[in-house]
């Protein structure tokens, strides 16, 4: 059986976006798992504009028994948002109290105590918290992403996170490596990505748990169409 759950990230940047978006993923209904809503996409939209577009995506996934990761990438970690720390955390405890999400994306480096206190809401409401980090600079060395996995682990995320933009093969081969290493260890809730093309082969090791494509546009350098990763991890492995 296949462990490795495929992720279709929604990236658009208003409702018709989104909705384009919608439409070609039911087109594609068999070649995913999981919905990623990118709420950084739409970040210049009202609040109430922000809210109809998840609820949108939520209820149209969610009745074909599809999975949701609500994810606000901050600029700092590569994304398009621009609110503050404060305005961060209560847009996420917002997202987990009013929206019906299996996951809540919180970005580790945000700080601990936020981190724990998105979490208190998410646990409240049986939400997965998924802990991530994001350079788009380099990668980080093996004791750097390992002291990464144990705040982690301290922090007690239901999924673990990274994705580093490799600057050589080396760096591609250290996250490979990682990973495996990190499963062991914490089980089967790692991903580890290694970006761009150089790193396009971490999008299909399957040590991790979730792999990220799209099905529009890419949210990520060297994403992978949603049909060619489902052709690496099919519903059941033979």
């Amino acid at each position: 059986m296949n462990l490795t759950k495929i992720v279709v990230t929604f990236s658009g940047y208003n409702a018709d976006a989104i909705n384009d978006e919608i439409k070609s993923a039911l087109n594609h209904i068999n070649d995913f798992d999981i919905v990623e809503i990118r709420g950084d996409g739409f970040d210049a939209l009202n609040r109430q504009d922000h809210i109809n577009i998840v609820e949108n995506v939520i209820n149209t996934f969610k009745a074909k028994g599809k999975e949701i990761i609500y994810t606000y990438r901050t600029a700092s970690q590569g994304g398009k948002g621009s609110k503050t720390t404060v305005e961060y955390q209560a847009l996420l405890q917002g997202i987990c109290q009013m929206m019906n999400i299996d996951y809540i994306d919180i970005e580790v480096k945000i700080g601990k105590d936020i981190v724990k206190e998105i979490k208190e809401v998410a646990d409240d409401h049986h939400i997965k918290v998924l802990l991530s980090h994001h350079d788009f600079k380099k990668t980080d060395s093996k004791e750097e992403i390992e002291a990464l996995f144990k705040d982690m682990d301290d922090l007690k995320g239901d999924v673990f996170k990274f994705s580093y933009m490799p600057q050589s093969k080396e760096d591609v081969l250290r996250v490979t490596s990682i990973v495996q290493k990190a499963k062991e260890q914490y089980g089967n809730k790692i991903v580890g990505i290694s970006m761009g093309e150089l790193g396009k082969e971490t999008r299909l090791e399957k040590a991790s748990v979730f792999t990220y494509g799209f099905i529009s546009r890419d949210a990520a350098p060297g994403q992978i169409h949603i049909t060619e990763l489902r052709k690496q991890f099919p519903i059941k492995d033979d």
